[in-house]
């Protein structure tokens, strides 16, 4: 082969070289900018998605209950993490445990008070990330008491929507609920469990 064909084919394998690295540069500023500018994202929470349930504990007995009239959204900043939020709002008169007498006495005063305070809410302050997964701390308000809780959660990111799933036990006694009952005694201990689903709007 002659020389001057040895020494153009050397010259088109540096050009290809060459552009090859600026657009692998170029790639990977735009993939980098892409997660670094990446904007917040907004879901609202789906009632039929989502679901929200507690177990409590009596001598006798041991309900499962649930609430089914609930709103909110979920901000997830994958970005800046602190920067992510959540809001929900539960209405209080929508409990069922399967018992409409039962579910008549934890609407009164006794329990929910659900005429004075009509919904339960909570609003994070923080979502942090560790090791074992995901962090939610933020303020529950039952019956016009306010606690600070930590929840460990777990995160699913899909296509168009965003699930949250986890568990937190909650003394009732913590937010004024102390009725009791003679022949039945009632634990303090209340199990909560949720599965929140936010989709985009």
């Amino acid at each position: 082969m002659p020389a001057w064909a040895t020494n153009r084919i050397g010259t088109v394998t540096q050009h290809r070289c060459l552009w090859g690295l600026v657009a692998w540069c170029v790639a990977g500023i735009i993939l980098l900018g892409g997660v670094e500018g990446r904007p917040a994202e907004r879901y609202i929470i789906s009632p039929d998605k989502s679901q929200l349930q507690f177990r409590a504990y009596s001598l006798l007995l041991k309900p499962l209950g649930t609430f089914h009239r609930f709103s909110g959204d979920i901000l997830a900043d994958a970005a800046h993490l602190p920067a992510s939020r959540v809001r929900f709002v539960i209405d209080a008169s929508s409990i069922d445990t399967g018992n409409a007498k039962r579910d008549a006495h934890l609407r009164k005063e006794d329990f929910l008070f659900v005429s004075q305070y009509p919904t339960i809410s909570f609003t994070s302050t923080a979502i942090t990330k560790d090791d074992r997964g995901y962090r939610v701390q933020g303020n529950l308000a039952i019956r016009g008491v306010t606690k600070r809780l930590d929840i460990p959660i777990t995160v699913e990111q899909r296509p168009q929507e965003i699930m949250v799933r986890g568990e937190v036990r909650l003394d009732r006694k913590d937010f004024g609920i102390t009725y009791n009952a003679f022949f039945n005694p009632v634990r303090n201990q209340v199990d909560v469990s949720f599965t929140i689903v936010g989709v985009e709007p």
